[in-house]
């Protein structure tokens, strides 16, 4: 199965088109250049097409269909859908079969667009905030109050990571050799980061250096995908969600959960906040090596596919993913690295409103790498700077 989407007109993006989206795609631009804006483009027309596989799912239930309309779920990214605006997303699938939803300012329209039973799959999105960083305090002091709301995404990352620490008791933070263990009282949560070795005492979340505070929260999400969230329970409120009392008495499903494909994408906005440079590549590693199931890392016995993408500014990380992406042809770096494989990643410069693609084939080597020669001009207008005072 692969992904195209063609993005015209929406915000800041002027015309974007990736003709196959990367299990591990990266995003990097000047601020305001639309990176998340893209990926919440790409995580809303997935979302529908996880809702257009459910309906053909329950029309293949014989489950009566019922009028479908997608337009409220452009949310807080309503003021940038024009009259201009086009949003292409089509899913090809290897026997041949293609899907297509179109959105515009009228919507969404998909003419029926009923998915046949091999193609069918189960999608689940997740948005990881840049505001992950007020995780700690919130669940201390705002989670408290009903009805306290600090936007969708937040809400989003805030109840994944909810759910996490719901089934997770102790979470590695390998990158920084520590860990955070979770302790539930009838009062509240406590995530408590201590050394892994035992030395320099607990302490509360809430009380930890900034770049644990960002990163514990993300790392705890992606584990919690990768193994413990549970596709059966997440089908079963899918469907309820669609199904009347009515229609569940018709409910008669031809295909088995067990024989979807299952897809599980994550949005990160900035992995690397507030980490020093070497941390954040450490930091890359373990994401790397839990999202694709590298090393000792086994994949659960339904296998799950998870997706990456992500909006950063740091060229260290880029530059980091480069020697992920050389240890993929050495056997003995494939041992010791999580490595990435040549397919697996895209790499993409926002710019104007269109991408340019930053993966190429060394000349010498054949290898693929990325170009991350063009993000040094910061450091030269530095440079530049200090010279020219006198």
């Amino acid at each position: 199965m692969t992904e195209s989407i063609h993005i015209k007109n929406f915000g800041p993006l002027r015309d974007v088109k990736i003709d196959d989206i990367k299990p591990l795609t990266v995003l990097i631009g000047d601020s305001a250049s639309g990176k998340s804006t893209l990926m919440k483009v790409v995580a809303l027309m997935r979302y529908i097409y996880k809702r257009a596989n459910i309906y053909s799912y329950l029309k293949n239930a014989d489950v009566s269909d019922r009028p479908r309309s997608f337009i409220n779920l452009i949310g807080e990214m309503q003021p940038m859908l024009t009259h201009e605006t086009k949003i292409n997303y089509t899913v090809h699938m290897p026997n041949g079969g293609n899907y297509t939803h179109l959105l515009d300012r009228n919507g969404i329209q998909f003419d029926d667009i009923g998915i046949n039973k091999a193609d069918m799959v189960f999608f689940k999105e997740a948005f990881v905030a840049e505001t992950r960083s007020i995780i700690p305090t919130w669940s201390l002091y705002g989670a408290r109050f009903p009805g306290a709301d600090l936007g969708y995404y937040f809400n989003e990352t805030f109840r994944d990571f909810s759910e996490a620490t719901d089934r997770i008791k102790e979470q590695s933070l390998d990158y920084i050799g520590m860990k955070m263990e979770v302790q539930i009282t009838p009062a509240r949560k406590h995530f408590l980061i201590s050394s892994k070795e035992g030395s320099g005492g607990t302490f509360e979340l809430e009380n930890a250096s900034s770049g644990i505070q960002t990163s514990a929260p993300l790392m705890t999400i992606v584990r919690y995908f990768a193994h413990e969230f549970s596709f059966t329970k997440a089908f079963r409120r899918s469907v309820l969600d669609i199904l009347t009392d009515e229609a569940l008495s018709q409910f008669r499903p031809e295909v088995n959960l067990q024989d979807l494909k299952k897809y599980i994408h994550l949005y990160i906005e900035e992995p690397e906040l507030s980490l020093d440079p070497q941390t954040q590549c450490l930091f890359v590693n373990d994401l790397i090596r839990q999202a694709f199931y590298r090393g000792s890392n086994k994949r659960p016995a339904d296998g799950r596919q998870l997706g990456l993408m992500f909006a950063t500014h740091s060229p260290y990380i880029l530059n980091h993913l480069n020697v992920l992406l050389r240890a993929s042809y050495y056997e003995q770096a494939r041992k010791h690295y999580p490595y990435i494989e040549k397919d697996e990643i895209a790499v993409y410069q926002l710019e104007n409103g269109t991408l340019r693609s930053l993966v190429e084939d060394d000349e010498e080597t054949g290898e693929r790498i990325i170009d991350t020669y063009r993000f040094s001009d910061s450091m030269e207008w530095i440079l530049d700077k200090y010279e020219s005072i006198d």
